[in-house]
């Protein structure tokens, strides 16, 4: 049996016979699906997982309206976008655990006219949440603390460095956060290509334009003053590199209840440094540098998301995401699969229009004993 037909299985074992619809024909697999194939080497997992979808399942039982969006995610995990499937059933999981966001109190796919959000300055029609807490008038959007397009860039400049003899320079991007990596993963080649002949070491060449991908640049820090050793790791210029994600979610940022956008944070999608030293910090200063780094500044959401269309200022921008959620999810290793598993922390925006600081969500994340962040 291959994995996937494995995790058919699995799946129609959980949810009922022909819930399962991807093809099992296939040969393609990721982490999960892997890890499942293989339960004795990966039994904490195998068990917490099932756990987590039964949970799930017996909400379902409750709240029939949750399905449709449920088996979609199930059936996500064993595709190219699992990692952000996954997110969506952890952070489901977390939520239906409580009365107050349980079954009955979530709607998921939740579709609202794009004038009620951020998404109309990009000259959209409607915005779509994963997730709409009715009773807490709270929207949310899940997704995978990873930026993969920053990885395969930072792969790149690794082998650059080494093509061009520079033992460590900090190289900074400037890319779409909004845009899918994979055309930056196809066309690695050439963006390696581009910076090697690009690149004068004697000139110190200061900036370059990708002519491969729309909308790349690269500034490049010669001076001393600013290199960094290899191997070090700073959380606060981690958060300063990726709290620049959060642009890429604008459109999801509602103008008529508080928004918060719900990072899982998961070892075998995430990046490593997530998990380890300086976590704590990295959380901090991811939010607190997008809630108020920009205040006061005259600077063009557009300039930061490249499908904004109208001139409002990436300040505004920020004033309209009321927080972040982060669940660290300990599934691969938990030993108690009746356990939720999540560990939940937040940092909620001080200068949002629309606030959750002391908000029902707020109190109801605390009484289960999230920890804040900012």
């Amino acid at each position: 049996m291959t994995p996937r037909a494995n995790y058919a299985a699995f799946v129609d074992n959980i949810f009922g016979a022909g819930s399962a619809k991807f093809d099992i024909a296939k040969t393609d697999t990721n982490n999960v699906v892997g890890a499942l194939a293989s339960p004795q080497r990966f039994a904490e997992f195998t068990a917490n997982f099932e756990e987590r979808l039964r949970r799930i399942n017996a909400a379902i039982q409750s709240d029939p309206s949750l399905r449709k969006g449920v088996i979609g995610a199930v059936n996500r995990v064993a595709e190219d976008e699992w990692d952000g499937a996954y997110a969506e059933l952890c952070a489901l999981d977390y939520f239906l655990a409580a009365s107050l966001t349980g079954p009955g109190n979530i709607e998921l796919d939740h579709t609202v006219p794009a004038s009620d959000t951020l998404a109309s300055e990009m000259g959209m029609q409607n915005a779509n949440h994963d997730m709409h807490l009715k009773s807490l008038g709270v929207s949310m959007d899940t997704k995978n603390l990873s930026d993969k397009t920053r990885q395969i860039l930072d792969g790149i400049f690794d082998e650059f460095r080494k093509a061009k003899g520079i033992k460590s320079m900090m190289i900074m991007p400037t890319y779409d956060h909004d845009d899918d990596f994979t055309p930056y993963a196809s066309n690695r080649p050439q963006l390696l290509a581009e910076l090697v002949s690009g690149v004068d070491v004697n000139g110190r060449t200061p900036r370059l334009t990708s002519q491969v991908i729309p909308g790349l640049s690269y500034e490049f820090a010669w001076n001393a003053g600013v290199y960094i050793s290899e191997g070090s790791y700073s959380p606060v210029e981690h958060a300063t590199r990726h709290h620049l994600l959060l642009f890429g979610h604008i459109k999801k940022f509602s103008r008529t209840e508080p928004t918060a956008i719900v990072y899982v944070m998961f070892p075998w999608s995430g990046e490593t440094a997530f998990f380890g030293f300086g976590k704590d910090t990295f959380q901090t200063e991811f939010g607190r540098q997008f809630f108020n780094n920009y205040l006061g500044s005259a600077d063009l959401g557009k300039s930061f998301n490249k499908k904004i269309k109208s001139n409002i200022t990436a300040a505004d921008v920020t004033r309209h995401l009321s927080g972040v959620i982060f669940l660290d999810d300990k599934s691969v290793t938990a030993k108690d699969p009746k356990q939720i598993n999540v560990e939940a922390s937040f940092v909620w925006n001080k200068n949002a229009v629309l606030s959750l600081v002391g908000h029902p969500l707020d109190v109801e994340l605390r009484r289960r004993g999230a920890v804040d962040r900012g």
